[in-house]
Parts: structure tokens; C-alpha cells; sequence
């Protein structure tokens, strides 16, 4: 396995002489290094091919100084919690980088953003199209009206769907090309909605943006919230109690059963299985009573706070929750008999949509699609946070290596009673670690700091950049 030793040593070999280690913390597993914006390309190059993930690259402007940019790398599957941060400074009037998509995929659209929301050009990329405004932006939009000609694709079919869709909850572009009922590619184009939550978290004080980040999705508010107080906790150099640690981490289990149920049930109605639809929404009550119980409300908890949690988990709640989940576990398991054996289910599910392991990793493929592609990759695991190391609670990973949609319904479904017994062993936790829920903080210093978390559907990532004053500089 590598180890980040060995990876700093040969790092510093490859970049040198511009190899400067700026600062690191998490234990000196989270080492920041600058670098020359020429040197980006072979550091790409040797960690992808040291199997390190690229967990994301974005920018910050740095005012008159111009403009910072940012790869994030992870080594923590190998080696728990190691991350590369590599930085380098553009002149904001000719911000100039290579891209890295050819090397791999998964960066295509984060590059994307970042020319769009930054002005970095990334030279070198494939599909330099805009994301969230018109592709013809800066020039007009074309209104007028031309005669139309078919494209004619020998034997396919081009079928649009959206940007408005009454299959569709969110505003979204898909020009899907099929053949027959196979879908052989699809163009997307977003941002029709796009709100512009990170320039507004530089506007709000860090205690504001904590509502500002759970409502970035509902579903998976708690880990929205969590991992950007991770982050500032980071920053302010402050450590939750125990306690406190227990309580976020069984809020963050809730909503991992609560959106598995959601998404199981949604999966149900979309293949034609409305029991199903109905059966694991009835079981999902429980769970949002329990969050009702713990926090006050049915979904967007509010739970959290810089410090530690807003409230605390009295004995009553305690034994209440104990027995809905215990519930909830007999019923799930019933599910599970159900789901695994259903003519339906397998029918519409198996050997459809595979993902090799290889397209997975290429891909950037995180949470139960890169685990049921046979990737054993969770940020519970692999950066433990909250109460997930094993001196808290003890679970295993999930993995499938099936690859196909049916691999990623099972996952979703064994991920459910595991988050059942994270729940039950912070429930236990809970009668015997007493201790404050909060550690107070009132200003931030400099700095900047990287977090992750294992949200329901996959690893999310947070950067923040702190100039010393109560709202985030990036």
C-alpha cells in the first residue's frame, strides 16, 4: 500500500525545484503544496497512477494577487486519511492551466465550473462548452426562426428531454441517443437553476452559512451541514466532545436510511413496482419520526452547529428511537427478502447500466455506485470523522460486484441495516458518555482547511479559505 511519505518523497522529486510544502494539519495527513502551474500535469500524472482519486479542483480569487488554483487528490483508501493539495497562483489576466481531462474523465466538469465561475482557461480540454449559462453566452441567445433539418443518424434516434420535463424535479437538458432501448450516449446541459450558493456563503457569517449549506439538498442536509462545520472547526482549531460526536453521527446515519428508503421507493415507481414505492416510504415515517423526535423537525434537521450540536439526546428520546429502528430493521429485512427475489426487480435491473470497476475510477464514481462497481471506497472508513473510527463504532463496507443497477439496489439495502447498527451503538453510546454537546467559538484566524463526508449518495467535499474575519473569504 502507498504511503504519503513515499508520496511527498517522490512528489518532491518530480516538482522540484518548485516543491514547497506550505502547511498541513489533520496530523499531518492533509499536506498543502505549491507548485508551478507547468508542474501540474506530471504531478497528475504519477498520482493517478498510483491509483490516488482526484477528489476535486476549484479556485479562489485572491484579489489583487490573482488567482488561486486548487487540486485536491486523495490517497486516503490506501493510506487513512492522507490528501495532497496542490496549488498554484495564475496572473488574473491571462489565468492559463493545462487540463487534466485527458488523463482522467471525472475532472471534465469540474474544470468546466471553474472556467465558467473563475475565468480559468483550461487549455486542452475536450468540451470547453459553458455549464451554467447559454452555450452561445457572451453572444445572444439565437431567436430566430430557421428551417429545420432532421439529423438523420443511420439506425438511431436522437430523443431530447427537458430542460422542463413532468418526469423531471429539477430544470435539466438530456439529448439522449438511443438504439432501440439501449442508450448508447446522452449530451447534458444544466445550471438552468443554478443558484450561486458559493458566492453566497462569502457574504454570510460561518454560523449563517450552516443554513445556507443544508438547504443545498434536502435529502442530505445533516452531512451538508457537518462536513462544512468539519472545516471551520479545522480552521478554528476546536474539537467536539465525544458526545457530541455520537449525536452528529447518528443524525448523519438517519438521513443515510432516510434517503436509501427515498431513492428505493422513487427506483420502485420508475420500474413499474408501486408496492414497492409505498412499502419503503411507510418504513421511511419511522425514520422521520425519529428525526422529529431528536431534532424537532421531519427533514431538515438544523442539528448542527461549529462546535458541536444544537441539542442534546435525553433518555426518553433514547429509548423511543431504540424501538422504532428495531422496527424498522425487522421491516427492512423483510424488504430485503423481497427485493433480492422480485421478477420485477431483477428483470428491469440486472445487466443494465453497467459500470466496469475501470469506468468507475475514470469516472470519479463515488458512494453505492462506486461500491457496487467492486471500488471499496467510503469516507467513513477511509477519513474517519464524527464517531466512525473503530475506537467509536465498529461496521464494515458495503461492496457488490455486480456493476449493474441491481448491484446498486443492493447495496443501497444492506447499507440501511448497517446504518441501523451505527444508529443502535450511538443510541448505547449515548447512556453512558456524558460531557458538554458544544464547544464555544467566536472568531476565526487565517487559514484554510479541506474536509469530506460520506453523504447518502457519495463523498462530499468542502474547501474553505479564512482571512481572519467571521465570513469565509472562499
Amino acid at each position: 500500500m502507498v504511503k504519503l511519505n513515499e508520496v511527498l518523497s517522490e512528489l518532491e522529486k518530480l516538482l522540484s525545484p518548485n516543491f514547497k510544502i506550505v502547511r498541513s494539519d489533520m496530523d499531518g495527513k492533509h499536506v498543502y503544496i505549491e507548485t508551478s502551474v507547468d508542474k501540474l500535469i506530471d504531478a497528475a500524472k504519477y498520482l493517478l497512477s498510483i491509483d490516488g482519486r482526484l477528489v476535486h479542483i476549484t479556485a479562489s480569487d485572491e484579489g489583487y494577487k490573482g488567482l488561486k488554483l486548487i487540486h485536491i487528490y486523495g490517497l486516503d483508501h490506501m493510506d487513512v486519511n492522507s490528501h495532497i493539495i496542490l496549488q498554484t497562483h495564475l496572473p488574473r489576466e491571462n489565468a492559463v492551466a493545462p487540463s487534466i481531462s485527458k488523463l482522467t474523465y471525472q475532472v471534465s466538469w469540474a474544470e468546466r465550473e471553474t472556467m465558467e465561475l473563475l475565468g480559468i482557461k483550461f487549455d486542452g480540454h475536450p468540451d470547453p462548452r459553458h455549464i451554467f449559462l447559454p452555450y452561445e453566452w457572451p453572444d445572444p441567445v439565437e431567436s430566430k426562426a430557421e428551417e429545420w433539418k432532421p439529423v438523420k443518424v443511420e439506425g438511431k434516434c436522437i430523443l431530447p428531454i427537458g430542460p422542463y420535463h413532468p418526469a423531471m424535479l429539477e430544470g435539466g437538458y438530456f439529448k439522449v441517443k438511443v438504439d432501440g432501448e439501449e442508450v448508447i450516449d446522452v449530451d447534458i446541459k444544466v445550471g438552468f437553476n443554478h443558484r450561486g450558493i458559493m458566492r453566497l456563503a462569502e457574504k454570510r457569517s460561518f454560523w449563517r452559512d450552516i443554513f445556507l449549506v443544508s438547504r443545498i439538498c434536502g435529502i442530505c442536509n445533516t452531512p451538508h451541514a457537518l462536513t462544512f462545520v468539519m472545516a471551520a472547526e479545522a480552521i478554528a482549531n476546536i474539537t467536539p466532545s465525544d458526545r457530541a460526536q455520537y449525536i452528529r453521527t447518528l443524525l448523519a446515519e438517519l438521513n443515510r436510511i432516510h434517503s436509501h428508503l427515498l431513492w428505493l421507493g422513487v427506483a420502485g415507481d420508475l420500474i413499474g413496482f408501486k408496492t414497492l414505492l409505498m412499502w419503503t416510504w411507510k418504513i421511511r415515517e419511522d425514520i422521520q419520526d425519529c428525526i422529529e423526535l431528536l431534532t424537532g423537525n421531519r427533514v431538515h434537521m438544523d442539528a448542527i452547529i461549529i462546535g458541536g450540536v444544537r441539542r442534546d439526546v435525553n433518555d426518553q428520546q433514547i429509548r423511543k428511537v431504540e424501538e422504532k429502528l428495531r422496527n424498522v430493521k425487522r421491516e427492512v429485512g423483510k424488504l430485503a427478502d423481497i427485493v433480492v427475489s422480485h421478477n420485477i426487480v431483477r428483470a428491469r435491473t440486472e445487466d443494465i447500466g453497467i459500470l466496469s470497476l475501470q469506468d468507475a475510477k475514470n469516472g470519479g464514481a463515488v458512494g453505492p455506485t462506486a461500491r457496487a462497481s467492486g471500488w471499496k471506497i467510503d469516507v467513513r472508513k477511509d477519513s474517519p470523522y464524527a464517531a466512525y473510527s473503530e475506537e467509536y463504532t465498529t461496521w464494515d463496507i458495503v461492496v457488490d460486484e455486480g456493476k449493474d443497477v441491481f448491484a446498486r439496489v443492493i447495496v443501497r439495502v444492506k447499507e440501511i441495516l448497517v446504518s441501523i447498527d451505527i444508529c443502535l451503538q450511538c443510541l448505547d453510546a449515548l447512556k453512558r458518555v456524558s460531557g458538554p454537546i458544544k464547544v464555544e467559538v467566536k472568531e476565526f484566524p487565517e487559514g484554510e482547511a479541506i474536509r469530506k463526508s460520506e453523504a447518502p449518495r457519495g463523498e462530499l467535499f468542502y474547501y474553505i479559505d479564512s482571512n481572519g474575519t467571521n465570513i469565509p473569504k472562499t
